[in-house]
């Protein structure tokens, strides 16, 4: 079904550079295939190549030969290709463009010359499926990154394609929206559907899939069944294994107040979003905020530094409200980190982009530039432009722009999406070294595995509300947060003190 053989490819503006190379791969009709491996490593770029993106829309420099069905992408329109082959993107924000949720659905089946009454059907089935017919008549910029990633996911598969390419399509899911994309995927490959899922989250896909391919720097490492996926999975980082206990004991109730939400209310195309949420954050706690999709996490983060302004309540920082000082204002003391890297980034070279935040704080400057530079795997990126690398590269670049300006307060919204399982490590680490230096850190995240290992406290929002608030080993067994589905059950093995990685791949094989 799916055949690529002796394949290079360097993008236009790769600097020589070959983002794939000796690529033999063959995927037979209903198969399912895990694809992982670090981030950069050509995974996306693959992709792109099973349904044409590449060479009909990229460019660059191809050799070698791609054939869907037995036929050369390259003979093939971008049309057939559409209708063959369907994509999820990893940046769902480049795949919606329509009006209403409703209209996003409808637009590859109207693209077929599908009938209104048969089109209709469709939507209203597939939306129940995948758990979006409540968001039909939203806007799809309204929504929450992870209702954004339901709804990419949902026009794909409304289509009904033979073959199936989704990147990441766990990222920025909370437990139950990746439950039920993971049982559609797997019901869709029980029909004979052909499924190929590039994943980061490789536990939680592993036990799915009929087969696994590793890759690395733009080459095949491993090709074969899942179970014996477990010593290079291991090898390679591709599965977390965070500290055991944590380095430093929680902020105490005595620390300085750094920020105050009191009371603070807000909505967005007439849906209550926030409803009277209050909360304090103390110098030198990492506070995870944690909670389901479109529960309100980000918009109440976007409060913290004046990108939203409160329509009910107010934000207090350091003594001063911020209603009046904007971002422009709080820029150098409240560094953000976005959901989406593609709207923080500037400047057209990596290296400017980090350089912005070091002129916010000068002191030692250049020190602190190979610092970041080293930490989080720069050095050979520095001359590419950050809209050019793949999401977990660019999630990289984005808190790393953020920590040169030095800021007495760092938020992170789902700093671990797109990141591979060592990078998750590193990031885990440094947080626990920035907290126990005195840094303020508050982490959005759906990945609890992480938020336990990394935060001091946790602030689970459900509804827009406040539900729960206190020690995470706490509230990760809070029965109560657990049935109204603002947590997810994760077992008492990663709770208890003795925990040293996510389990999963960690039992497969040796």
């Amino acid at each position: 079904m799916i055949r690529l053989s002796n394949i290079r490819y360097q993008y236009p503006d790769s600097n020589g550079d070959w983002a794939l190379q000796g690529i033999d791969l063959t995927v037979d009709k209903g198969e399912y295939l895990l694809l992982c491996g670090g981030s950069g490593s050509g995974k996306s770029t693959l992709g792109y190549l099973l349904n044409g993106l590449i060479p009909h829309f990229f460019g660059g420099t191809l050799e070698g030969q791609v054939s869907i069905l037995g036929r050369d992408t390259g003979d093939l329109t971008v049309e057939d290709l559409f209708s063959t082959v369907g994509l999820v993107f990893q940046n769902t924000d480049a795949q919606l463009f329509n009006s209403t949720v409703e209209n996003e659905i409808a637009f590859g089946l109207e693209s077929l010359g599908r009938q209104a009454r048969e089109i209709e059907s469709e939507i209203r089935r597939t939306a129940a499926a995948v758990g979006i017919g409540h968001l039909l008549d939203r806007s799809p910029t309204a929504l929450s990154g992870g209702e954004k990633r339901l709804v990419a996911i949902a026009s794909v598969l409304c289509m009904a394609p033979p073959i199936l390419v989704l990147d990441e399509p766990l990222a920025h899911l909370d437990w139950q929206g990746a439950e039920r994309v993971r049982k559609i995927l797997c019901c869709l490959h029980g029909q004979g559907t052909t499924v190929v899922v590039i994943e980061q989250r490789v536990e939680a896909v592993l036990t799915d899939a009929t087969r696994c391919v590793v890759m690395d720097r733009g080459s095949l490492l491993f090709d074969g069944p899942p179970k014996a996926a477990g010593p290079v999975l291991r090898d390679r980082h591709l599965v977390p294994r965070y500290p055991a206990k944590p380095r430093f004991e929680p902020a105490q109730p005595k620390a300085a107040l750094l920020l105050r939400v009191r009371n603070i209310c807000y909505t967005i195309d007439r849906k209550p979003i926030l409803h009277d949420v209050s909360l304090q954050v103390r110098v030198g706690e990492i506070l995870a905020v944690v909670g389901p999709n479109g529960s309100g996490k980000t918009t109440l983060v976007r409060h913290f530094n004046g990108l939203l302004r409160p329509q009910g309540g107010d934000v207090v920082f350091m003594g001063k409200g911020i209603g009046s000082a904007g971002p422009s204002g709080m820029a150098g003391r409240i560094g953000i980190s976005f959901q989406n890297p593609n709207d923080q980034f500037f400047k057209t070279k990596v290296e400017d982009e980090i350089r912005i935040g070091l002129k916010l704080s000068p002191e030692g400057a250049e020190e602190r530039f190979r610092d970041l530079c080293t930490l989080f795997h720069l050095h050979e990126l520095l001359d590419r432009s950050p809209y050019r690398l793949s999401e977990g590269q660019k999630k990289r670049v984005s808190v790393a722009s953020i920590l040169a300006m030095g800021p007495k307060l760092l938020v992170l919204d789902e700093p671990t999406v797109g990141q591979d399982g060592r990078f998750l490590e590193i990031l885990a680490g440094l947080l626990l070294s920035l907290g126990e230096k005195g840094v303020t850190i508050v982490v959005v995240t759906h990945d609890l595995e992480f938020a336990l290992a990394a935060a001091s406290r946790w602030v689970v929002v459900h509804g827009g509300r406040v539900v729960g608030m206190g020690a995470p080993r706490e509230l990760a067994q809070d029965a109560s947060l657990i049935r109204m589905g603002a947590l997810h059950p994760i077992g008492d093995a990663l709770v208890g003190e003795g925990r040293t990685d996510t389990g999963g791949p960690g039992d497969l094989g040796h």
